[in-house]
């Protein structure tokens, strides 16, 4: 494989992609053909930012890797790490330029706090713990926020951006109690307060998702349809919840699971 394609790792980017075009539709609804060019870039974008948070992780973790991923381009040497800082540069800036250009200044400002936050999280707070899985799961709800100012459709993106924050927050959290033994360089949260106040960290996190995942329906932003969808992701958090203390690898991939359904119902109630 190419060392460049090794060490953006597409699969994130695409998965990026992927979600922006899906929160294009629930946006646009069924008028997604006619914002089809700016979602197009939008992704673009996700895509860059996405490609180039890799390479940063790379370059900060070249040590580790060296011992945890000795096949990394950057150990090899197959790219070096100042060819790295420039391959970031250029795709943050690119990301910045395409989509202040070609969709709004305001798409621009997003891009801009989503770097600096990825950037942030992997020179300082990736091993602060709780300030970490803030900032990663902020950077998810913002592609909710992205697609909306694509499709000029922010308004009922806000409590999506609100929803997936809270719902991945509790994953994270999840993720360092599976992990508590393994973190010997991070300060996590179940490290600092315990498994069991993470635990309910987690759980109050996840169940105020689930409460606020009503809301859109109430509030008419989206129907019935999406009602009745988002049911069956809310059956699998609350699931989630109950088995984070007895098997909190399974209860990760149980709200992984909630989470993709739950980006199904967005869609539902983006044509509902």
């Amino acid at each position: 494989m190419n060392p460049w394609l090794k060490i953006i790792r597409p699969v994130n980017g695409i998965m990026g992609v992927v979600a922006t075009f899906i929160s294009g539709f629930i946006g646009a609804g069924f008028n997604f053909v006619d914002f089809l060019r700016f979602i197009v870039i939008a992704a673009l974008a996700v895509f860059l930012v996405t490609s180039g948070g890799n390479i940063i992780n790379d370059v900060v973790d070249v040590d580790t890797d060296r011992i945890n991923h000795p096949n990394r381009p950057l150990v090899t040497g197959q790219i070096s790490i100042k060819s790295a800082k420039i391959g970031v540069a250029v795709m943050f800036a690119a990301a910045i330029v395409i989509s202040v250009i070609l969709i709004s200044p305001l798409a621009g400002a997003v891009v801009i706090i989503a770097e600096a936050f990825l950037l942030g999280y992997e020179l300082k707070t990736k091993k602060l713990g709780l300030s970490g899985n803030v900032m990663i799961s902020v950077l998810v709800g913002l592609i909710f926020i992205f697609g909306g100012i694509a499709v000029n459709s922010i308004d009922r993106m806000l409590i999506l951006f609100l929803m997936a924050t809270l719902a991945n927050l509790s994953r994270e959290v999840i993720k360092d109690i599976q992990d508590i033994k393994g973190d010997v360089d991070r300060m996590t949260l179940p490290k600092k307060r315990g498994i069991r106040f993470a635990a309910y960290f987690a759980s109050a996190s996840v169940i105020l998702a689930v409460v606020i995942s009503y809301f859109p329906y109430y509030l008419k932003i989206f129907g019935i349809y999406y009602l009745i969808s988002v049911a069956f992701s809310d059956a699998l958090f609350l699931a989630s919840v109950a088995m984070i203390r007895r098997d909190p690898e399974k209860s990760q991939q149980v709200s992984k699971l909630a989470m993709i359904i739950g980006l199904a119902s967005f869609a539902v109630g983006g044509i509902s």
